[in-house]
């Protein structure tokens, strides 16, 4: 159990620093931001206006040590006019914690040195606005399974700027909450941050400037999302070799919305005791990514059921063509349903080297002669709790799966064994004939869509999985993680 533990805790550090196809972090950094693959976005309120910035910010990770990392983000931004500009540096503490179960991990960030300034010209004047003073923490708890993890996020936080060096201050106070999900076929996080602004500006009789204050408020709603589509691009040359393509194609959107209650000012700038109410939404998307995938050929599958299900996973690389026939009906090997479900679930690229051991050290199966994509596969899903031997150091490779053990492997994959009600009906006609420890997850299974029974209502838990079944079932998990936990999602967390 601590291995596990631990081995999660350095998967959540993973999927912090990772690239996109590793569950990427959208929205970097607490200052309120968006950016897509050109440029990042801003607004600021400093002024008692609001002020779209552009520009650069640029992320700078370290190495985690002692369960520790500092993150070093670079600002450089300026109005369309020229007429604001803003130099920011923040150095971010992020410390990785322990979670109250096996499967939670919690990050805490704090902000260890910051610099900041901003510039406003104002025809012959410039007023220049220099960060003295900023506290800023945040605190994360993800829920963390193979498939897909959930993140939950809250922050305070609170900036103080000097006007023209002792002229006057703004002090910004700084709360919000957020809350993620990834996948290696999607992810999407939102942030909802509000910001409580009060200026004070001393006399300057040498400029012409009385005292003045205000105060303000904003509300901040930012969102990211990633999301795969996987086509078929008909080729359009005929008499070619191969009639199409698979394409797997990746899209990111990034969204800014906020409202705003600031003072009006007169025509010398001075504030009046009347509000203005205003907002803007501003949205960002990047350049989709695009790659082409294996053309799969097998000789007796053209006119079988699973035709598509089986070339989409074998074009996608999760089912690896060894010859040209792929034997649809024979049953699937333990270890080639442990494969493909790993390399769907991209816990490759997540898991190796992750403890700093080769994968032949990690390895608890003495039965097993693997490359080192395969055993990093089978050590990950082995130490996430996905999959089991069939006794100690154990894992029988050539041995059938039943239809029971695959309902079991598919629901601990996205972490949802737990979440049955206390009550609950199989409506499958041989419900009775389900194992005791597989019942659960037959019902989230079903429940879910992933898990379905024949033409006549029944199960067949103890029957061997075939090799079709097998590739059918599996595009399902993947249409789920790519389409029903964006969904769910979207209408259940980002727009609450």
């Amino acid at each position: 159990m601590k291995k596990k533990l631990l081995f999660l805790l350095l998967l959540a550090s993973f999927f912090l620093s990772s690239t996109l196809s590793a569950f990427a972090a959208g929205l970097e950094g607490f200052e309120g931001g968006i950016m897509d693959d050109v440029k990042y976005t801003e607004m600021i309120f400093i002024t008692g206006e609001p002020v779209r910035l552009e520009g650069s910010a640029k992320v700078t990770r370290g190495a985690v040590r002692n369960g520790k990392r500092q993150d070093r983000i670079t600002y450089k931004l300026e109005s369309s006019d020229g007429t604001v500009k803003l130099s920011r540096n923040v150095t971010l503490l992020v410390t990785f914690e322990e979670g109250g179960k096996n499967s939670q991990s919690k990050v805490n960030y704090e902000v260890s040195r910051a610099t900041e300034t901003v510039t406003v010209k104002k025809g012959k004047t410039t007023d220049r606005y220099t960060l003295t003073h900023y506290i800023l923490t945040a605190s994360s708890v993800s829920d963390l399974s193979a498939a897909a993890d959930y993140t939950t996020t809250v922050l305070r936080g609170k900036k103080v700027y000097d006007i023209n060096s002792g002229k006057g201050t703004v002090e910004i106070e700084i709360s919000g909450k957020g809350a993620s999900y990834g996948s290696a076929w999607g992810q999407a996080e939102t942030r909802q941050i509000e910001y409580v602004i009060s200026s004070y500006r001393k006399a300057d009789s040498k400029n012409n400037v009385e005292e003045s204050s205000w105060s303000g408020t904003v509300e901040a709603r930012l969102s990211h999302s990633q999301k795969v589509e996987i086509s078929h691009e008909e080729n359009l040359p005929a008499g070619m070799s191969f009639s199409g393509a698979y394409v797997k194609k990746i899209f990111e959107d990034a969204s800014l919305r906020y409202d705003y209650t600031l003072p009006r000012f007169d025509a010398n700038g001075m504030p009046l005791n009347r509000l203005k109410k205003g907002s803007e939404t501003i949205s960002l998307s990047s350049t989709p990514k695009v790659e082409a995938g294996n053309i799969p050929e097998f000789y007796d599958i053209r006119t079988h059921w699973a035709r598509q299900d089986v070339e989409r996973l074998t074009a996608l690389g999760i089912i690896k063509q060894d010859g040209n026939y792929f034997w649809p009906q024979a049953p699937i090997r333990r270890l080639d349903f442990a494969l493909a479900l790993g390399r769907l679930l991209d816990v490759a690229s997540r898991a190796e080297s992750l403890e700093g051991q080769s994968a032949e050290k990690n390895l608890e199966f003495d039965d097993l002669s693997l490359n080192k994509e395969e055993m990093t596969i089978v050590t990950a899903l082995s130490k996430m709790g996905v999959i089991e031997g069939t006794s100690p150091r154990r894992f029988s490779p050539d041995q059938a799966l039943t239809r029971a053990q695959v309902a079991t492997m598919l629901v601990r994959a996205l972490g949802l064994e737990k979440t049955v009600p206390t009550s609950y009906r199989l409506s499958f006609k041989d419900a009775k004939d389900i194992p005791s420890w597989a019942r659960d997850s037959v019902y989230v299974g079903s429940s879910l869509g992933l898990i379905r029974g024949d033409d006549a209502g029944y199960f067949r838990p103890n029957d061997s999985i075939t090799r079709a079944e097998a590739a059918a079932l599996l595009n399902r998990l993947m249409n789920y993680l790519k389409e029903d936990l964006e969904r769910n999602f979207r209408e259940k967390v980002m727009y609450y």
